[in-house]
């Protein structure tokens, strides 16, 4: 059941970074928000793509970039975890979403990686917002974008 008690029939759409990838903290994240808002959000945010896209060519790269558009046009905020930023192979991807979410003007809150209480700066430099693993003051950061 959820925890959210506010007087709020707001449904939450958002992305949520992952470089094609369920990460950790992408996981993390997605139980939090379940728990807290249970059927008031939704993850717009899917890793998973086709591998016989070839990502190395034009057509590779412009169906992907399409494919992101489309889960992103839809969300009211990004969420970017810094441990999924942090892990090097990932970072391409998390950048290109970054540039994605600043394109079509969409808030990006940032959260440290799960146990750690700060961003590093290069992260930090990446999102509007930076909040604690905590649901109630990330609510309150998606209700302020």
């Amino acid at each position: 059941m959820a925890q959210d008690n506010r007087m709020n029939d707001r449904v939450y759409d958002l992305f949520i970074t992952h470089a094609w990838r369920y990460h950790d903290d992408w996981t993390r994240l997605v139980d939090l928000l379940d728990g807290f808002f249970g059927q008031s959000w939704r993850n717009f945010s899917v890793p998973w793509y086709d591998p016989a896209l070839d990502l190395n060519t034009e057509i590779g790269q412009r169906l992907v970039y399409r494919w992101l558009e489309q889960q992103f046009i839809p969300s009211c905020a990004v969420i970017l975890p810094s441990g999924v930023y942090e892990n090097k192979s990932a970072r391409k991807w998390v950048e290109i979403e970054v540039g994605m979410a600043r394109m079509l003007e969409k808030r990006i809150i940032g959260l440290p990686a799960f146990g750690n209480g700060l961003m590093s700066p290069e992260a930090a430099g990446l999102v509007d917002v930076v909040c604690p693993w905590d649901a109630a003051q990330l609510a309150a950061a998606l209700d302020a974008s």
